[in-house]
């Protein structure tokens, strides 16, 4: 499921062909005011070169200066942070703030103290938010042990003093229902009655039961009582009652005067809110740089794409996991240009490296190879294979492509990116030639940056470049025996040269396709068969 971005310079289909939807739940905030600078934010266009570089400049510097340790220790920090918009908008309006308000806010401002010494780091000083801690100190006689907020004597001496006497007629009540219980447990010639509801069995009683005891419900064996206060026991719950009273009254206090505090610093505590949210994605992308150990790429306005080893994340991910090697890629591309060859050679591939490398400059981020030179895009659009499908099946594959192209063509994106797998492969050789050459010169026509995977002959217009894959280079001997499918694809990767290699145009595209069928295990009277007909 894709993530929505604030004017992404894709679709949602080829927002995951090319793996921008993985990118962006990677580069995911780590708590709520980062999530809420998400919704806010939006992907870079062309004309914002200088925005970009300096974005990205900064990410990367970043990245050399902090070690995995304290970011992940910011992080966290972050993610522990809450929002607290709600309770500055409260304080704001002249409202009383509770003391879960209370907690929240000092816990926000706990963030704050936490990330203040990140502002030793250069490349993160413009990004740390401004410490609270005058306010923080204020709160601080609040915050209890089991993580909550508590208004304590320490507030206002009143306070105490009201507390210390509300203690006292507490006392002063449990001191008179101890005596009336004792009383009545005399009367009642037992040891002791307990508090709230007891049992007095009728064959204990003789006589009536003394006035203060309440009968709830008879039965032939017993009475189910409770003791109702006497004259002396209500005027102590009166008392402290009373006393009660007093001491919400001057709690009450202590929380306007502390909701006043804040509504003093409200403006401030909101910019210190828009700032760590903004810091939440800056670490974010810090710690993606850190972990793909990217680079920052040169920014300029040329429609022209250049990058040596470059890795498409995603794969190279599901491979690791595999246990299986992954190759970068390098590639430049000016204008349009074809990449050729055998099926499982990473021709799709190819082209996922190149759209994910866009993404990563379009939201900011360094990117995932040796270096790299990579121009701001209004469109990056996939077109072919897995892209756009007829979802009440009146079209068929090639008519939904045809489709997509159609509604790619009629937007006329200012500066394009089109990625193009295996247009049109489900009609004729013949035609679908034609019109994927028809469509490579309509686009390099448009000044837009193209590069299409196909198996077809003789598909390079004049102007294009032609890109082909090394293909299988050592295949080892079939072993006798059947392969299982794992062990098989491993003989393929380990056998497979992935590296781009610019050809001439009119160079026949490799296949390889009765050699990988053999490595996958088709029987071998098929294969020889094939191999007589070729």
């Amino acid at each position: 499921m894709s993530v929505p971005w604030n004017g992404a310079a894709w679709d949602e289909a080829s927002a995951h062909a090319f793996g921008a939807d993985w990118l962006l739940e990677e580069l995911a905030p780590s708590g709520a005011l980062g999530r809420a600078a998400r919704e806010r934010e939006r992907a870079f266009r062309p004309g914002e070169e200088d925005r970009a570089r300096e974005a990205i400049g900064g990410i990367g510097a970043a990245a050399a200066s902090i070690d995995a340790a304290k970011l992940a220790s910011v992080r966290a920090a972050i993610a522990a942070a809450p929002d607290p918009g709600f309770v500055l908008v409260q304080a704001r309006t002249g409202g009383i703030l509770g003391d879960v308000d209370l907690f929240d806010l000092a816990r926000f401002l706990d963030a704050l103290a936490e990330l203040a010494p990140l502002a030793e780091f250069a490349a993160f000083a413009a990004h740390v938010p401004a410490d609270a801690s005058e306010l923080r100190s204020m709160l601080e006689p609040g915050r209890g042990a089991a993580r909550s907020f508590y208004i304590a004597d320490t507030f206002d001496a009143e306070l105490a003093s009201r507390r210390q006497a509300a203690a006292s007629y507490d006392a002063a009540y449990d001191l008179a229902r101890s005596k009336l219980a004792e009383r009545i447990a005399r009367r009642l010639g037992v040891e002791r009655v307990r508090d709230g509801e007891f049992v007095v069995m009728r064959d204990a009683v003789s006589g009536p039961l003394p006035p203060e005891v309440r009968v709830l419900r008879e039965t032939p064996a017993y009475l189910l009582c409770e003791i109702s206060l006497d004259e002396a026991s209500l005027e102590a719950l009166t008392a402290r009652e009373a006393a009660s009273a007093q001491v919400a009254e001057a709690e009450e206090r202590v929380r306007a005067r502390l909701s006043r505090r804040v509504a003093e610093s409200a403006r401030e505590l909101e910019e210190a809110a828009a700032a760590l949210g903004a810091l939440d994605l800056f670490a974010a992308r810090v710690a993606f740089a850190m972990r793909y150990r990217c680079v920052v790429p040169q920014i300029e306005p040329q429609a022209e794409i250049v990058f040596e080893r470059g890795r498409y994340l995603p794969l190279a991910g599901a491979l690791e996991r595999l246990g299986r090697r992954y190759v970068p890629i390098s590639l430049h591309l000016a204008g349009t240009g074809i990449v050729t060859g055998p099926n499982m050679g990473g021709k799709t591939a190819a082209l996922r490296t190149v759209g994910f490398l866009a993404a990563c400059v379009a939201l900011g981020v360094p990117v995932p190879a040796e270096s790299a030179a990579i121009p701001l895009f209004d469109e990056i659009a996939w077109l072919g294979i897995g892209a756009h499908a007829s979802e009440d099946g009146l079209l068929s594959a090639f008519g939904s492509e045809v489709i997509a192209v159609r509604s790619f063509l009629d937007a006329g994106a200012r500066r394009e990116l089109v990625l193009i797998d295996e247009f049109a492969r489900t009609t004729s050789p013949l035609e679908g030639r034609a019109l994927l050459v028809a469509l490579l010169e309509t686009l390099r026509a448009r000044g837009a940056l193209a590069l299409a995977a196909t198996h077809l002959a003789n598909v390079t217009p004049s102007g294009a470049t032609h890109f082909a894959i090394g293909g299988l280079a050592n295949l080892a001997p079939q072993p006798n025996g059947p392969l299982d499918l794992a062990t098989a694809l491993a003989r393929i990767a380990d056998a497979m040269d992935y590296r781009l290699h610019e050809v001439s145009q009119d160079a026949l595209p490799a296949s390889d396709a009765i050699a990988l069928a053999e490595a996958l295990g088709l029987e071998p009277a098929l294969i020889a068969r094939a191999k007589a007909l070729f």
